[in-house]
């Protein structure tokens, strides 16, 4: 679990953040990402928005569809990585680069879904504990 060995160097100083992730366990799933001191909370809130599902485009509020619009990839849709940090006297290159380094590698997208999804999971799944 890549993410959560890198949390300890990547929260170091981190006061708040927030966000949301695309985890390649759970590619379908929005994973939202909040902490707030020590604790910090990874959560499913949701899907990605899919080409021609009408329907769950209309569900959702107009910045989301502008948003998704906007970071839209042919392969990958809205799917994407966007935190933001707050602290004092961050080192912002230490915190990317640490993030950076949990990415799926260059090899790892050739291995498709299957790979993709039988990469370790850092959230806990309906019957584990918390």
């Amino acid at each position: 679990m890549r993410l959560a060995d890198a949390l300890g160097t990547a929260m170091c100083g981190v006061v708040r953040s927030r966000g949301h992730l695309w985890l390649s366990s759970r590619p379908d799933s929005v994973v939202t990402w909040g902490s707030t001191g020590p604790h910090l909370e990874l959560r499913e809130a949701g899907s990605w928005l899919k080409a021609g599902a009408q329907h769950a485009w209309d569900a959702v509020s107009p910045q989301r569809r502008t948003l998704a619009s906007w970071f839209w990839h042919d392969c990958y849709g809205e799917r994407r990585n966007e935190i933001t940090f707050t602290g004092i006297v961050l080192d912002a290159q230490r915190i990317r680069s640490t993030l950076v380094a949990t990415l799926l590698t260059d090899a790892e997208p050739s291995l498709g879904r299957d790979g993709w999804t039988s990469t370790p999971d850092p959230l806990p799944s309906d019957g584990d504990p918390p």
